[in-house]
Parts: C-alpha cells; sequence; structure tokens
C-alpha cells in the first residue's frame, strides 16, 4: 500500500488514468476533510514502482551475498538491545568487583589478621554479591541470545534471489512477486513535503524482527 503524509488531512489514494494511454497512470493524493479538498501533484505511478524495485533489489542483493544476511541479523540484535547488553556488562563488572574484596576479608580470616567484625561484614558482603548474581541472571535470561539456524538463512537468500530474478525478468510473474515482496516489504510511504519514499525492509522468524531497515530515496 502507498501512503501520503498529508499532516491533519484525512488520505486517499487515487490511480486515475489521465489519457486514452493507461501507461501514463499516476499515483495521485487527494488530501481534506468534511467538503474541503485539495489535490496535490501526484507522482507517476511507473516512477513510483521503479523507485521502489531499484532500491529493493539493490538492497536484497547486497544481503543474500556472503554472510552479510547473518552479520546484518545480529547487528539488529545487538542495536534493539544495546541498553540490556551494556545494563549486563555493567552488572558482570559489579559482581567481579565484590568477588575480589570477598576473597581478601576471607584471607584474612584464615590467616588470623581479621577483626572481631570480619564475619559479620563476610556475611553481609556476602549476600549483597548473591542478590547482584540473581539480577545478572535475570537480565542474561531476558536477553536470551541470538539463534538464527543456517537452514534458515539459506532460505531467505534464496527467496532473495529468487526475487531478484523475477524484478529482472523481462516476463513478469506479478502474483509469486507479490508473494515474496510480502516476505520482505513492510511498508511504503510517500511524504508529500519533502517528496521521499520511505521504504521499509522487515524480515521475521515467526513472530521475531530479525531485521528491519528503512531506506529513503527521492523521487
Amino acid at each position: 500500500m502507498i501512503s501520503v503524509d498529508c499532516g491533519r488531512w484525512e488520505i486517499r489514494l487515487l490511480r486515475e488514468p489521465r489519457a486514452a494511454d493507461s501507461s501514463i497512470t499516476s499515483v495521485e493524493a487527494i488530501c481534506g476533510k468534511g467538503k474541503e479538498f485539495r489535490s496535490y501533484v501526484g507522482w507517476r505511478k511507473e516512477r513510483v514502482e521503479e523507485v521502489v524495485t531499484t532500491k529493493l533489489r539493490t538492497m536484497l542483493l547486497r544481503l543474500s551475498m556472503d554472510n552479510q544476511l547473518a552479520d546484518e541479523i545480529q547487528h539488529y540484535y545487538n542495536e534493539k538491545n544495546k541498553s540490556q547488553i551494556q545494563r549486563a556488562e555493567t552488572f558482570e563488572a559489579e559482581v567481579g568487583f565484590p568477588q575480589k574484596r570477598i576473597e581478601a576479608v576471607e584471607d584474612d580470616i584464615r590467616a588470623g589478621r581479621a577483626k572481631p567484625y570480619h564475619q559479620d561484614m563476610l556475611y553481609v558482603m556476602q549476600q549483597e554479591l548473591m542478590e547482584k548474581i540473581q539480577e545478572l541472571d535475570v537480565l542474561s535470561s531476558s536477553l536470551q541470545g541470538l539463534s538464527v539456524p543456517e537452514e534458515y538463512i539459506a532460505s531467505v537468500k534464496y527467496d532473495m534471489q529468487t526475487m531478484i530474478g523475477l524484478l529482472d525478468a523481462e516476463v513478469p510473474n506479478p502474483q509469486l512477486l507479490n508473494q515474496l515482496a510480502a516476505k520482505f516489504v513492510s511498508k511504503v510511504f510517500i511524504q508529500r513535503e519533502s517528496k521521499r519514499l520511505f521504504l521499509t525492509v522487515q524480515m521475521r522468524k515467526k513472530d521475531e524482527v530479525l531485521f528491519d531497515r528503512t531506506i529513503l530515496p527521492e523521487l
């Protein structure tokens, strides 16, 4: 679906032949509320399709090369979970420091250098350490880690290469092309003011988003 950002205006999309030759069909935004409507200069349907096809083909071609897809999925996972990963790293550092202090106090107790209050202090430190370890375990389990089977990567790359072939084919196969496009294209959005097209490519494994990227080509 192609949508047009008209700010506070309601949006309708029209595809109307402007001449007997349907090849000059355009995508036009008609925006308005109530009885007030404003018609804006539209974009040729062919131009929109050309831009989407070119950018989508370029992205799929790059992702289908070597380990690009697996690397991009890992990068997306790291970016999406950046704050949690940083918190986990901070907790690991916080756990390491009291562990060393506990070891030092235990050494003093074994060597007979400890003061009477050292045993109580050791107990408190051990309790605090246990709490931090439990928090770290909870945080680490929430991250779960990224596991993408090689079979999935191979299957997606095959679909990408198939779609590239369909985009390049002299005789199109609209049904198969639409089926494959639905796997990759999440949204196509045209912003009227900037005359930019927002193309969002997304990949999922069941309900989990593994890759999501929006590119902004000009019309």
